[in-house]
């Protein structure tokens, strides 16, 4: 999903709607989205949907200025 999908699915919400996410099967219970920012991939050729083994080499790194992916950070 691109940036102008996502923000073209939340136009059609209330304004005034809390967004909250819930997580995976670790954590059952909804979570706040306390920062919106931005990132990109450290490895080359990786698309956001790819499995990314985290090490010294596949990481994501945050990047306001110039990342391409989006970031929804949860608390």
């Amino acid at each position: 999903m691109t940036a102008g999908e996502l923000i073209k699915e939340l136009q059609a919400l209330p304004q005034d709607m809390e967004i909250m996410v819930i997580s995976g099967e670790y954590r059952q219970d909804p979570v706040d989205i306390t920062v919106v920012s931005r990132g990109r991939w450290t490895a080359e050729g990786l698309d956001i949907g790819d499995y990314v083994d985290f090490d010294d080499e596949n990481r994501f790194v945050q990047d306001d200025e110039g990342g391409t992916v989006a970031v929804l950070v949860t608390w």
